[in-house]
């Protein structure tokens, strides 16, 4: 029996459709997370989820857009698609995007369960392998998975340890030291209560102590750090 609840989101151009399917998935999602909606016009980056719902009508651009904000902003995510069976959704099944199932109205919550609990078995294959692409916790009762290439950087703060993405920020306890210990060597501890991704770092301010990431995010790093972050950066 899988022990991974994935997080779920969707998107629907309809909105009194995409809110009764919200209710639906509401009965899935782990603990008392909800289902997210997701925007008409969604911006990147995009909250990661293991899921997202792309229910529509028609297959073409707009849906394509969506997909592809989906897709660049977590490799991770399997993208499920919903629509009517009289439609050609051979257009929808691009390497951009890389669907991973389909499903078709009216959709039985019996669907819904045996979809969701493939899977929930192949995160937690995935999880239980070791994939060394993945970054693998447990937080207020549910398990994440994140690329390692979609987190910037590790933050402690308060007994807990904080994974900074592309506008996420999620909190789980641990200890910087043995989080240190376990990740890939382009991560580096730059400072005692941070651990920068380098393959995201676009510059070292060296009077301000400071080190730009993708995305504007700024993090400090300390003297004695400074040379295994430049080294680091170097051997990447």
């Amino acid at each position: 029996m899988a022990t991974f609840i994935p997080t779920l989101a969707l998107w629907d151009n309809n909105p009194h459709r995409a809110v009764a399917l919200k209710d639906r998935l509401d009965m899935f999602a782990p603990g008392d997370k909800e289902a997210t909606l997701l925007p008409l016009v969604p911006e990147p980056p995009l909250l990661p989820h293991d899921v997202v719902f792309l229910s529509f009508d028609e297959c073409g651009e707009p849906i394509l857009r969506v997909a592809r904000t989906v897709r660049q902003s977590s490799e991770m995510t399997f993208i499920l698609l919903i629509s009517n069976r009289d439609s050609d959704l051979s257009y929808c099944f691009r390497p951009k995007i890389r669907p991973s199932g389909v499903l078709f109205r009216p959709v039985q919550n019996a669907q819904l369960r045996d979809m969701l609990d493939e899977i929930a078995d192949e995160l937690d294959r995935l999880t239980q392998s070791g994939s060394e692409d993945v970054f693998v916790f447990k937080s207020e009762g549910a398990s994440y998975r994140v690329a390692f290439r979609d987190i910037l950087f590790f933050e402690a703060s308060n007994k807990k340890i904080l994974v900074h993405t592309m506008g996420q920020e999620i909190g789980y306890y641990d200890s910087i030291d043995k989080l240190a210990a376990a990740l890939p060597p382009y991560f580096v501890r730059c400072h005692r209560s941070f651990i920068v991704n380098t393959r995201k770092v676009e510059t070292l301010r060296g009077a301000d102590m400071e080190i730009k990431l993708s995305g504007g995010y700024r993090v400090p790093f300390s003297r004695s750090n400074s040379n295994a972050v430049k080294q680091a950066i170097a051997n990447i």
